[in-house]
């Protein structure tokens, strides 16, 4: 080969290696362009679902508000009731005792 032959034979070399350069240049940018516009489409979509969510989180707050106060009305009821149990209880007591002792003293119930 020849000098010339090999001048060409690099200068296409160089040509070729310089349009992928250029070609990967170019789809490295469209590819980030790409990739700016699917992050800007998401933030929007983000922000217009920030007004509901925020909605929801307040709500939610007080839901739990709510919950917390039933939580303590309930915990009032049963202490209440668990009193109330302990008294009739009390109460049957006696009364199965006032039956005991009526069945002690009466003679006809002796007999049974």
């Amino acid at each position: 080969m020849d000098t010339s032959t090999i001048v060409w034979i690099v200068a296409i070399a160089l040509v070729v290696i310089a349009a992928l350069v250029v070609w990967g240049l170019v789809a490295r940018r469209k590819r980030l362009e790409a990739a700016r516009q699917e992050a800007a489409g998401l933030r929007e979509k983000a922000q217009s679902g920030e007004s509901y969510a925020q909605s929801a989180e307040e709500r939610a707050k007080e839901l739990q508000g709510k919950a917390r106060e039933a939580q303590l009305h309930a915990d009032r009821l049963h202490r209440e009731a668990e009193e109330a149990t302990r008294i009739a209880r009390e109460h049957r007591d006696r009364v199965t005792g006032d039956y005991v002792s009526a069945d002690e003293i009466d003679p006809d119930a002796k007999k049974r």
